[in-house]
């Protein structure tokens, strides 16, 4: 297996690992975060150097991860996230509205900017399968992807 992918795989791994770190503690740390995400994005980049034969569906998967990757250089996150929340119970002086309700723990893909209309397929690729989706699941398939295609 071409070491690329094997490297890639690692960084999957540790994604994951972290993932259900900041599951369990509630909590992210934004910067490791970062760092890790910047990482897969990179070496997705360098295996993508040696994949091919995409279907339609993968390749416009594929466009928008590079999306991602050409944005993450500037300073906009390109993730948010939500926390475990509880619901409060009713009171005399509280009302039923979309914030009492709880919510789940979640790493989201955050709206990206275009940047340069050069790129406006790449970023419809991203909005169309990235935007708002979940990171954990979104980069375990683009892994799954690549590793099926790589040479």
């Amino acid at each position: 297996m071409n070491e690329d992918i094997l490297i890639l795989e690692k960084k999957i791994a540790d994604f994951n690992t972290l993932y259900e770190k900041y599951k369990k503690q509630n909590s992210i740390d934004n910067i490791e975060l970062k760092e890790c995400l910047c990482d897969i994005l990179t070496w997705f980049e360098i295996c993508l150097k040696t994949s091919s034969n995409f279907n339609s569906l993968e390749s416009e998967k594929v466009s928008g991860i590079k999306y991602a990757n050409n944005v993450k250089k500037h300073s906009i996150s390109i993730f948010k996230y939500t926390l475990q929340t509880y619901a409060l119970f009713p009171s005399n002086n509280l009302y039923p509205s979309v914030s009492l309700y709880p919510s789940d723990f979640n790493i989201f893909w955050n709206s990206l900017p275009l940047d340069n209309s050069k790129f406006v397929n790449q970023y419809n690729n991203y909005k169309k399968h990235f935007e708002s989706k979940e990171l954990y699941s979104s980069l375990n398939e683009m892994f799954n992807i690549i590793k099926s295609h790589c040479k």
